[in-house]
């Protein structure tokens, strides 16, 4: 073993007592039991077809500001299946997953939820959710042709398709065209490489004014993911069993987007747990540049601010990371017929456009995205869609996303100055490791 990878166990030992000591056996606990107790079903996926039978549903999702919209979709499936009764349960993102575990390990959840990526494989090795085969790309179906393939494949798990993308999320950069006409400095292009980037952040940098070049946030997907997969690294190997982000370019990509922080170009860790970039610092003005996720657009097209936005620089390659919701239903469910017919209606042209006239996020569905950058007129909101045909997922194990938290702590103490950069790859993938079982 090396002088650094000791140096980063020795590390990951210090940190992770304090985080962890106090949890480690409920944590374990709730995750055997849940193991436990879940049925491995054979055959879910031929669940008999609806027909007109009363039925009430249960739909869990955690998002306030998309209420609104599925309360009109809600509405407009009543029309169309009038004998079965949707009742929404909204669980704050805070207690969702906490919520759900322990629900499912007691045997009885919501009928209908929503479920991100990273939990596909986590609830569906347990059989805990039910396959939607026979309603995906059947007639009068689910055309999976229309949806971001990388998000098709992200909701199988074992070729076993549990859902389909409702909406997608990429990454841009935004910048504040007012500070740039202040500054006398031209407009961030549509074809910045990383030396690029770092020369605008250098020219908008002004510490008299308060005004930092580039806003570096410590988010995963809104940030140094990207930069990750822009320089030709991954984060797992193939089996999913091992992080090998301490690769070259891995290690790379962490000691480029570190040297902002220390040369004083983005705000600090210290200001940033005060004062967070993307809801703080960005948009008052205090930022030229930031990074940041298309579910950003409707907020920052409000503001009084002349913001608009250009698709992220690149290293080796354009890339950036793509995210999107899913629809699940439980594999218990009393109500599965009742169930499949409302996540078809849900992913069908009525519902996707009901999605994406709310403006609050942008349908899966292609050609359904119209109104969404109608909403968002005020920016080149194009960006975000388009940067779907170079998005790439993050690999998501059975074991659950713990590991991408141990990077995002190790990622944080490395912005802060407490590791060197070049050596927060190796402690990322050391960290993670820990969590994957390596």
């Amino acid at each position: 073993m090396t002088t650094t990878h000791r140096t980063a166990i020795d590390r990951l030992v210090k940190r992770r007592m304090s985080r962890r000591a106090a949890m480690q056996v409920g944590a374990a606990g709730a995750a055997a039991g849940m193991l436990a107790r879940v049925p491995q079903l054979a055959g879910a996926q031929d669940v008999p077809a609806y027909e007109g039978e009363e039925a009430t549903i249960s739909y869990g999702f955690w998002d306030t500001a998309q209420e609104a919209a599925i309360d009109a979709q809600i509405e407009a499936f009543k029309a169309v299946q009038p004998n079965i009764t949707v009742e929404k349960q909204i669980v704050p993102w805070a207690d969702y997953w906490t919520q759900l575990q322990t629900a499912v390990a007691g045997g009885q959840t919501f009928d209908v939820f929503w479920i991100n990526t990273a939990n596909v494989p986590v609830y569906g090795s347990v059989g805990a959710l039910l396959p939607i085969t026979q309603i995906v790309d059947v007639e009068d179906g689910i055309d999976t042709s229309l949806l971001p393939s990388s998000l098709v494949e992200s909701y199988a798990f074992e070729g076993v398709q549990y859902g389909v993308p409702r909406d997608f999320d990429t990454i841009a950069l935004f910048y504040n065209k007012d500070l740039f006409d202040a500054a006398g400095v031209e407009y961030p292009g549509e074809d910045l490489s990383w030396e690029d980037y770092r020369a605008l952040a250098e020219q908008m940098n002004d510490e008299g004014a308060g005004i930092w070049g580039a806003g570096m946030q410590t988010s995963g997907q809104e940030n140094y993911t990207n930069y990750v997969f822009q320089n030709g690294a991954i984060y797992l190997n193939e089996d999913l069993t091992e992080c090998i982000v301490d690769s070259p370019e891995g290690t790379e990509a962490f000691a480029y987007l570190a040297q902002y922080f220390v040369d004083g170009l983005t705000p600090s860790i210290a200001i940033q747990q005060a004062n967070p970039v993307a809801d703080s610092l960005f948009p008052a003005g205090n930022v030229a540049m930031m990074t940041g996720g298309s579910f950003r657009a409707g907020t920052y097209a409000a503001l009084d601010a002349n913001i608009d936005v250009v698709p992220l620089p690149y290293s080796k390659q354009r890339a950036t990371a793509i995210h999107g919701l899913a629809n699940v239903i439980w594999a218990n469910t009393e109500q599965p017929a009742a169930a499949l017919e409302f996540v078809k209606f849900l992913h069908s042209e009525e519902g996707e456009t009901i999605l994406g006239e709310s403006g609050s996020t942008i349908p899966a569905m292609a050609g359904k995205q119209d109104a969404w950058l109608a909403a968002n007129a005020s920016m080149n909101a194009q960006v975000f869609i388009d940067a779907a045909e170079y998005g790439q997922s993050v690999q998501d194990p059975v074991v659950g996303p713990a590991w991408q938290g141990a990077i995002a702590g190790v990622v944080t103490e490395g912005f802060a100055g407490d590791i060197e950069p070049d050596q927060i790859a190796t402690e990322a993938a050391v960290a993670a490791n820990a969590e994957l079982g390596g």
